[in-house]
Order: C-alpha cells, then sequence, then structure tokens
C-alpha cells in the first residue's frame, strides 16, 4: 500500500492547479468571447482528452481508445450542457469525474499506463474546480454561472430590447 504523502501531494498539487484555473476562469468573464462558463467548459473537456491521448501508451491501444472515447462523450457532454444550459451540469461533470479516473486508471487496468502522480493530480484538479463552480452557483459570486432569466419571467419591457439577427429581419420582410 502507497504511503499517504505519495497519495497527497499530488491532489495538493492537482487541487492547488484546479484552484487556480478557477480563479483565471472568474478573471476570463471579462472578456466576452471567452467567459467563465467557457473555459470551465473547455477546461473539463481538456481534463477528459488527457486519458484519450494515454490509451496510445497502453497495451491495447484499440480497446482503451474506445473507453477513453466513451468518457470523452460522457464529459464532453456535460460540459456541452453545462455552457448551454444550467451550470449544474459543468459542477456534475467536474464532480464525477474523479470517480471515472480513479475507477479506470488508479485501482483499475488503466494503472498500468497511466501515472498515479497524473491520476492524483487531475483528481485534486476536478474536485477543487467542482467545488468552486458550486461555490459560485450557491453564493452567485461569478454572473457567467447564473441561469438566466427567461423574458417572461422578467414581466416585459424591464429589460431593453436585442436587435433583431439577420434571419429575424429576413423573415420579418418575406410577405405571409
Amino acid at each position: 500500500m502507497e504511503d499517504a504523502s505519495s497519495i497527497l501531494i499530488p491532489a495538493a498539487v492537482g487541487a492547488l492547479l484546479g484552484a487556480a484555473f478557477a480563479f483565471l476562469a472568474r478573471w476570463s468573464e471579462r472578456y466576452p468571447r471567452a467567459g467563465a462558463r467557457r473555459a470551465l467548459a473547455y477546461g473539463l473537456i481538456a481534463c477528459a482528452a488527457l486519458y484519450v491521448g494515454l490509451s496510445f501508451a497502453s497495451d491495447d491501444p484499440k480497446a482503451w481508445f474506445g473507453i477513453e472515447m466513451t468518457g470523452f462523450a460522457i464529459f464532453g457532454s456535460f460540459a456541452l450542457l453545462g455552457l448551454i444550459g444550467s451550470p449544474w451540469w459543468l459542477a456534475v461533470g467536474f464532480a464525477l469525474h474523479p470517480l471515472w479516473h480513479l475507477q479506470f486508471h488508479y485501482l483499475g487496468t488503466g494503472a498500468a499506463f497511466a501515472p498515479a502522480w497524473l491520476t492524483l493530480g487531475l483528481t485534486g484538479f476536478d474536485l477543487a474546480v467542482a467545488a468552486y463552480v458550486v461555490y459560485a452557483i450557491l453564493r452567485g459570486t461569478d454572473p457567467a454561472l447564473q441561469r438566466k432569466a427567461r423574458r417572461s419571467a422578467l414581466g416585459g419591457d424591464d429589460e431593453p430590447q436585442r436587435p433583431p439577427t439577420r434571419n429575424e429581419r429576413r423573415l420579418a420582410k418575406r410577405p405571409r
């Protein structure tokens, strides 16, 4: 059995990197094309993509590539849902991702090709980012992680109207 320091040090370093990533994602909210929600979604996709790359180092790359692409599809779906829907999907994706790599890459047969320090570091990273997302949603500290109010819930004309899109202008000109 491994000693506690060989488990805690990579996990702590990963948690620190996760906290730094969450800070950078929050800071990127100032830029209109790369908001915090988008940065967090890309981070979840990148974490899942790391293991797709590691699958080529295994003894059976075809089988592991299929397994890792399944994980990539699952966590990519969480990222996409978190990007276009509720930010809770990002929290769920980051919270469940450690279960994936601990099961397959630390305790399972993937431990033969996935370094333990990477698996433990990503566990700390994912849990730190998941904690940030949950905190930001519940406390309302990050505007990009708040659900947008629906127009019917606003009560009508309280908010300025957005300009019509090109397609809406084209449809308005068309005779009926």
